[in-house]
Parts: structure tokens; C-alpha cells; sequence
């Protein structure tokens, strides 16, 4: 079993190596790409089906149905982005806008990207998972500033210096946190342990405890997406080719709220009750109450839906704060649908820019008349990402509300219906405007490959189905990940 995780982990980053030592200047390299892509799928499904979970390997490799969870869909985004990269470099090309000598290079930076995330995912040690966290955003970078012009040039530079002091932040708050367990005396002979230090009863020094959460949080928020930290999510997500977007929206963001997850699931124990619950609900409130002004007001489409990304993160912020297990079940629910939603959206956005030679929102128009499929693919996502039934980011929304009401918070509930309703108003406006009316003529189609309507189809189908049923599989895993954010489910031995 222990291979079937390396593999997952360790896949990517060869194919990284043969992108560029083996296949650079070789028309199969797409081909290549996207196969190793599904082996890494393969054996992160084959983990879960097999099991059994946790999986604990000489204080180096972990993994149990929390982080199972998120790198299902770090793989499976992962061969979404390969796929869909085919039409849209072969586009890009096409348009003048990029050299075919630096396709290697391309898909050897998306392939490190997955790998550093897989890594921050399996990896045991705090520590270690730190410099995982870290290196997605050197990787991502390099990825942001691909097109070379000027603005992708800033908003690098400004992803960098911006995610580069949270993750300092965040380093601090591992030292503190390292501090904390030997001023405790907790398992001295295993710094910074994930399993360690989740075995029930470890309570930490207090007062370490609470400096430790307060940079790690700010730390790894920054990274998230969070406001007021998320300033260089638009620029980035906007910059970025738009398989990179998808990849950055749907799973960067979450790899980083995942360890935020496991960080509070330890230091919670030794943190006053409500220090971690105020902390999360105030920053889910206010990336929202940030995001719904800009979801109303935008003039550039892939901005429009990197503000859609800042919301959601809000969304589950709120689903971490309120801390009940029901809360925490449509927070993990939330974190896949929201991932296979937007990255479609990203991905349909991409092909919609290339069309229209714009990302300003008034100059595409009749999307429906002049691309049905498009049209029809980016409708059905943004009714996805709004929550509208049956999509399963419905089903996700609506289990929160719920568990709100159950918690008794009534006016969180409220305040959250009235602040999706705003993000709903402004996404469908500019869904309605990009897919009605007249096309202009300075419109050309983009030829798309069978694999890519599939995954851009596909998708969508699985967050409609998800809508209307749960496998018992999944909800058995979302169940079991539940506890472990809690701190409540066993842990292998240290």
C-alpha cells in the first residue's frame, strides 16, 4: 500500500523529469503528460478502494481519509488541467502567443505543481509539509509569469512577495508550534509529528499554542485565499494560463486549507473554545462581505470568477469555524464540488478568451449562438457555482445553512443566504450577458479535442450527479475525514 502512495506522490514529478529530459520536442508529449496523469489517479483510487486507512510509514508518509480526500482531487484536477492543455496551447501557438519550444517546459512546471501538492498532502512531518506548501508556490510562479508579458510578470511578482511572507508567517508559527510540544514534553523525540501530535489527550503549552495558531492561521489564510490576505488571488488567477487557473482555484486553495485543518484539528485541544471559532468565522465572513462587491461590479471574466474563488473559501472558513460535525461534513462536500466546478469554469473561460481575443466581459456576447457547446458548458457551470439545484454545490450550501440552524446560529445563517444571494446575482448577470445576444464579428472558433469535451463534460456531470446521490463510498470517507478535522478519529501509533 505504501507504494501505491509514492507513486501518487512521486508520478508527477517524473513525468516533470521526462517533459523535459525525454519528451520535450516530441509530439507525445501531450500524450505522455496525460498518462501519468492517470496512473496518479489510479493509484490515489486504488488507495481509497483498497484501504485500510490510516496509513502510517516510519515517520515519513501519512495518509488517512482527510487527506485521501484532497488528493483525490489534486490527481483528478491534475489530469483535467493536462487534458484540457492540449487545445489550449495548440491555440496559443496558433495565435502567436507561445514559442512550441517551451511546451517541455510547460507541462514539466505543471507536473512539479501537482507533485509539491501531492506532497504537502502524504507528507508527515509538519515541517516537512511546510516546505511542500512552499515550494507549490515557487512552482505556481513560474506558471503564473508563463506568458511573459508584463502583466503576468506583476501579478508573479506580486503572488510571490504576498504568499512568500504568509508562508513566513506560517514558518514562525511551526517553530512555535515545535516549541509548544517540547515545552509540554509531547513525543520529544518526534518534532513537528502529524501523528504524534493528534493522539488523543496531547495538550500542548497554552500560551505557545495561542502564537503558534495565530501565524500559522494568517500563514496559511494567505495561501487559501483568504481576506484580507487574498490581494493576489485575482491578479494570479487572471494571469495564469487558464488550465493553471483552474489548478489554482480548485486545488492549490484547498491543499492550503487542508493544513490550515490539520493544524487547528491539533492545536485545538490546548486553544480556548472559541479563539479558533471566532478566528475562522470572522475571516469567512469578511472574504465574502469582500468578494460579493466584485462578483457584482467586474469588467474581466477570469477576474469574475477568481473573486468566485475568494467567496468560496469564505464559505468554508464558515464551515470550519462553526466546528460541528455536520458543519465540517458540507465543508468537505464544498471543497469537491467547488474544485470540479471552477476549474470547468476556468477551463471553458480559457477557450471562451481565445475566441473573443478578450477577457473583458462586454466584448463576448452570444456565446450560446456562435459556440453552442462552450456556451452551453459555461452556462451549467455558473448555475453549478451559484448553487442552483441539482448541482451538488447546492447540496453543499444547503447542508451548512443547516448546520448553522442546528448549531443555533440563525443570524450567520441569514447573513450567509443574503451574501450568496448577492455573489448569485452577479455570477448569473454576466452569464446571462456572456451567453445571450448578438456575437460580435471579430469571433473564431477553437477546435477542441474529444478529451477535453469529456472532461469538461464530464465534470459537470459528476457534480450534477453528486447533487442527487452520494455514493455510501463517499460519504463513508467524507464521514471519516470529518472526525479526524474534529480530532476525534484514531490515529495510527507513532
Amino acid at each position: 500500500m505504501y507504494l501505491f502512495a509514492l507513486f501518487t506522490m512521486f508520478c508527477p514529478l517524473a513525468a516533470a523529469i521526462g517533459s523535459i529530459l525525454l519528451f520535450k520536442n516530441s509530439p507525445w508529449l501531450y500524450r505522455f503528460n496525460v498518462a501519468a496523469a492517470v496512473l496518479s489517479l489510479s493509484a490515489v483510487g486504488w488507495l481509497w478502494l483498497q484501504g485500510p486507512l490510516p496509513l502510517s510509514w516510519d515517520n515519513w508518509l501519512y495518509v488517512d481519509a482527510l487527506s485521501l480526500i484532497f488528493s483525490l482531487l489534486v490527481a483528478s484536477l491534475g489530469l483535467s488541467a493536462l487534458a484540457v492543455s492540449g487545445p489550449y496551447l495548440a491555440a496559443e501557438i496558433a495565435g502567436g502567443h507561445l514559442q512550441p519550444r517551451r511546451l517541455g517546459q510547460y507541462y514539466a512546471l505543471l507536473q512539479l505543481f501537482i507533485f509539491t501538492m501531492q506532497s504537502a498532502l502524504f507528507l508527515e512531518n509538519l515541517g516537512f509539509v511546510w516546505v511542500a506548501i512552499e515550494a507549490t508556490t515557487l512552482a505556481s510562479t513560474l506558471l503564473v509569469a508563463f506568458q511573459s508579458n508584463r502583466s503576468s510578470l506583476e501579478a508573479a511578482w506580486k503572488y510571490v512577495l504576498l504568499c512568500t511572507v504568509g508562508i513566513s508567517l506560517a514558518m514562525l508559527g511551526a517553530i512555535l508550534l515545535y516549541q509548544a510540544q517540547a515545552t509540554a514534553g509531547v513525543a520529544l523525540d518526534q518534532p513537528l509529528s502529524l501523528v504524534a501530535l493528534s493522539q488523543p489527550g496531547v495538550l500542548l503549552d497554552a500560551p505557545l499554542s495561542r502564537l503558534a495558531f495565530a501565524f500559522l492561521l494568517i500563514g496559511y489564510a494567505t495561501k487559501a485565499g483568504l481576506a484580507p490576505m487574498h490581494t493576489w488571488l485575482p491578479d494570479a488567477h487572471s494571469q495564469a494560463p487558464a488550465p493553471v487557473s483552474g489548478l489554482l482555484s480548485g486545488a492549490l486553495l484547498s491543499c492550503a486549507f487542508y493544513v490550515l485543518l490539520r493544524h487547528i484539528a491539533i492545536l485545538r485541544p490546548s486553544l480556548p473554545p472559541e479563539l479558533p471559532e471566532t478566528a475562522l468565522l470572522a475571516l469567512g465572513i469578511l472574504s465574502l462581505a469582500v468578494a460579493v462587491p466584485f462578483l457584482l461590479l467586474q469588467h474581466d471574466l477570469k477576474r469574475l470568477l477568481a473573486y468566485s474563488s475568494v467567496e468560496h473559501m469564505g464559505i468554508l472558513a464558515i464551515g470550519a469555524g462553526v466546528g460541528t460535525p455536520a458543519a465540517l461534513f458540507a465543508c468537505l462536500l464544498h471543497v469537491l464540488t467547488h474544485g470540479f466546478t471552477k476549474s470547468a469554469l476556468f477551463y471553458a473561460a480559457g477557450f471562451i478568451t481565445q475566441e473573443y481575443h478578450s477577457r473583458q466581459l462586454s466584448r463576448i456576447r452570444g456565446l450560446l449562438q456562435t459556440s453552442p457547446f462552450l456556451g452551453w458548458i459555461f452556462l451549467a457551470a455558473m448555475l453549478s457555482i451559484t448553487g442552483t439545484p441539482p448541482f451538488s454545490v447546492f447540496l453543499s450550501k444547503f447542508l451548512l445553512l443547516q448546520a448553522l440552524f442546528a448549531a443555533d446560529r440563525p443570524w450567520l445563517a441569514a447573513l450567509l443566504l443574503l451574501l450568496l444571494a448577492g455573489a448569485f446575482a452577479g455570477l448569473m448577470h454576466y452569464a446571462g450577458q456572456l451567453t445571450g445576444g448578438t456575437a460580435p464579428h471579430s469571433h473564431h472558433s477553437v477546435p477542441l479535442n474529444h478529451l477535453t469535451r469529456f472532461i469538461l463534460v464530464g465534470s459537470l456531470l459528476l457534480v450534477a450527479i453528486g447533487g442527487l446521490f452520494l455514493p455510501d463510498m463517499l460519504v463513508q470517507l467524507l464521514n471519516d475525514a470529518t472526525l479526524i478535522a474534529l480530532g476525534g478519529a484514531p490515529y495510527a501509533k507513532p
